[in-house]
């Protein structure tokens, strides 16, 4: 199937960046792979129901898998979560893969089973949490991050407020605007 043929099943979806229920904070990561088996970065931020920076992170981690790279991520947002003494936490991602592993109820991946365990582990520290899918137009500012973890000279960096290259993105993430993603649809 060509380009043209396929790019006519097409279906576009408006998506936008909703913030938490009161008492919750959100967590938005993404991971960033160069290539197929590339330089890898990783990033996520954490805001609270009034849209407020709560952290933020990005890190260079080096060669690795796009799903192991979004999992990494994860964990580092998990774990950030958890140092700042966040109870319920609701959790977006744009990896369906490293969500379905995540709900699954078994880690038949060998290679992946290591770190979907440790995701699995911190998941159960916290008294309540959500984890799901989101389309990467709905959340522009954890996508940046990773960019920037992939060419950062320091391993890991903790944002205690939103950096300068995040704002534009951060801005218009928590306007009420909506972005366009294309799905493909069957038909």
């Amino acid at each position: 199937m060509d380009f043209k043929q396929s790019s006519k099943n097409l279906v576009p979806i408006l998506v936008k960046w909703i913030p938490p229920s009161v008492n919750w904070a959100k967590l938005n990561t993404d991971g960033l792979v160069m290539g197929e088996l590339g330089l890898a970065g990783g990033g996520g931020v954490i805001q609270d129901y009034l849209r407020n920076w709560v952290g933020g992170f990005s890190r260079s981690i080096g060669i690795t898998s796009s799903v192991q790279d979004e999992l990494r991520a994860l964990k580092d947002g998990l774990q950030l979560a958890l140092d700042l003494e966040i109870l319920n936490l609701e959790i977006e991602m744009d990896s369906i893969v490293a969500v379905k592993l995540l709900n699954s109820t078994n880690s038949s991946n060998a290679f992946l089973s290591s770190i979907v365990n440790d995701c699995r582990f911190l998941l159960e520290r916290f008294e309540a949490h959500t984890l799901k899918h989101i389309y990467r137009e709905a959340y522009g500012c954890a996508d940046t991050l990773p960019k920037a973890g992939c060419v950062q000279h320091s391993d890991f960096l903790l944002y205690t407020s939103a950096p300068a290259h995040v704002l534009e993105a951060l801005d218009f993430d928590i306007s009420v605007a909506t972005r366009s993603s294309f799905s493909f649809c069957l038909i």
